[in-house]
């Protein structure tokens, strides 16, 4: 089997939809009815999905995934209109690609419902090099009507970059972060800033990585919007998907 590690083999599993699309449950906690699930990649590798994606990521061939995931999104919203919606994971590093956002653009009009059902997730994997870029293709998707969530704030040096540049609706809470708040002064104190945005700037909060009652407990203390992670529902495949 070819490698996906390569640009070559990570483009021909992409093509050939040898990878599985999971989806994992986010739930709101005010009415604990699900919100919509985030679609999630599994590759058969050894390495495991960071050891695939981030070369991917690195050589450029990571834009053919989420180009491919979001094909298979709108089609499975056209599909079933009535079904719940999805989020679907953006890498930085393919804003940073030239002719990635003709591409996008291209792909979201086949969408036949409302744009709002299809959640656009930013990941923090990769630093974006060109923010004003990116802060444009974002906007140009809140004009549309899709919902724009950063992903895994918290985890790493970008999320203040992230959330001083580029409009969003959701933030994400990195698990570990929000579990570090649930015992650290400083943490929480962190944590704490970050809601106080919620008025000025209109955020919805969800935590990540929600796997036990205590953290449950907390979260809900802490008044997030909504809840994500094991405890919550594992990831299972998506089973509307026609191959």
């Amino acid at each position: 089997m070819i490698d996906p590690r390569t640009f070559h083999g990570f483009r021909e599993h992409v093509s050939e939809h040898m990878y599985t699309v999971m989806k994992q449950p986010i739930v709101n906690l005010h009415d604990n009815e699900i919100a919509h699930y985030e679609w999630l990649v599994r590759f058969q590798h050894e390495a495991g999905v960071q050891g695939v994606i981030r070369p991917a990521e690195l050589s450029g061939a990571i834009k053919d995934l989420d180009l491919s995931m979001l094909a298979r999104a709108v089609l499975t919203l056209n599909k079933y209109p009535d079904g719940h919606g999805m989020a679907i994971n953006l890498s930085g590093a393919s804003i940073d690609l030239p002719g990635f956002e003709h591409a996008l653009m291209a792909c979201l009009s086949a969408l036949q419902g409302p744009p709002s059902k299809l959640v656009i997730e930013l990941t923090e994997t990769w630093d974006l090099e060109n923010l004003h870029k990116a802060k444009d293709i974002l906007q140009k998707l809140r004009d549309r009507g899709h919902k724009i969530c950063l992903d895994d704030v918290g985890a790493g040096a970008a999320s203040i970059r992230y959330l001083r540049a580029l409009p969003a609706d959701y933030l994400k809470i990195d698990g570990e972060f929000v579990v570090s708040a649930m015992h650290d002064e400083r943490e929480r104190a962190i944590l704490e800033m970050l809601f106080t945005l919620r008025e000025s700037l209109g955020f919805k909060y969800i935590a990540e990585g929600v796997e036990t009652d205590q953290i449950m407990d907390f979260v809900r203390a802490m008044k997030f919007d909504a809840v994500q992670g094991y405890g919550i529902g594992k990831p299972t495949p998506e089973t509307r998907l026609d191959d």
